[in-house]
């Protein structure tokens, strides 16, 4: 198994969420727009808390390389993982797309690949909805309208 990176986030962390968003809701597959804000497709704001055993195995996951998987590179994630400072500020996230088996991280320094069988797990123990394809995001971020708090 992977240690967990000692190197990133490089900015010392105080708790991890876990959100979904529909990335086709707003003008930016990435969470974050280049103003700062969250993607207003997020569904479960402010995100699922981690627990510290559950951030320590979502490190060995998001730091896990494994090859380069066979499909298209359609990048459209729909979950992202926020590491937040003590204030809850946000000092780095990872984006992925399972459609396309590619993880983005901000800042950079995590593999592109992972253990996304473990992040997968992961979010069903979070209890994170997880579904295949585009439209079972518009549909759950449609379905959950009410239930968000509006801006």
């Amino acid at each position: 198994p992977a240690i967990p990176p000692k190197n990133w986030p490089p900015t010392p962390f105080a708790t991890v969420r876990a959100v979904v968003y529909d990335c086709d809701a707003d003008h930016s597959v990435s969470y974050f727009q280049k103003d700062g804000r969250p993607h207003r497709g997020t569904i479960n704001a402010p995100g699922t808390l981690l627990s510290p055993s559950q951030v320590t195995r979502l490190l060995r996951a998001l730091s896990t390389p494994t090859p380069r998987p066979h499909r298209s590179a359609c990048y459209l994630p729909h979950h992202a993982f926020l590491f937040a400072d003590p204030a809850g500020r946000v000092v780095a996230h990872s984006e992925i797309c399972f459609n396309c088996s590619l993880q983005r991280s901000y800042p950079p320094g995590l593999p592109a690949h992972i253990d996304f069988q473990a992040v997968w797990n992961l979010l069903l123990e979070l209890k994170v909805p997880c579904g295949d394809g585009s439209q079972f995001y518009r549909d759950l971020f449609k379905s959950t309208a009410a239930l968000r708090p509006r801006p």
